[in-house]
């Protein structure tokens, strides 16, 4: 099925862009640290955020932010590109 003839059953598709459906296998503690920043944004601004819209968010953040990715040869080393971009003062522990 093309993007542009995507089945329109479920919630209303705002997609701009053509788009594929995936399933990604996450660890638990990924779960729950997306859950718990859909909470702190909807406790926050009052507007309700999906776990799926968070992933596209980070998504395109490393994709605007010119790091080249290839350089990775695994997770860790793709954690340590992006990490190693961030400013300083606050590091997530893996």
């Amino acid at each position: 099925m093309s993007p542009a003839t995507k089945s329109n059953r479920g919630r209303p598709i705002v997609h701009t862009e053509p788009w594929a459906k995936i399933t990604v296998v996450l660890l638990d503690r990924h779960v729950a640290y997306l859950d718990r920043l859909a909470i702190d944004i909807r406790l926050k601004h009052g507007k309700a955020i999906s776990r799926a819209e968070i992933i596209r968010g980070l998504i395109e953040a490393a994709f605007q932010s010119g790091i080249d990715l290839s350089q990775a040869e695994s997770i860790d080393t793709l954690v340590d590109l992006l990490v190693g971009s961030m400013p300083k003062s606050r590091k997530a522990v893996r």
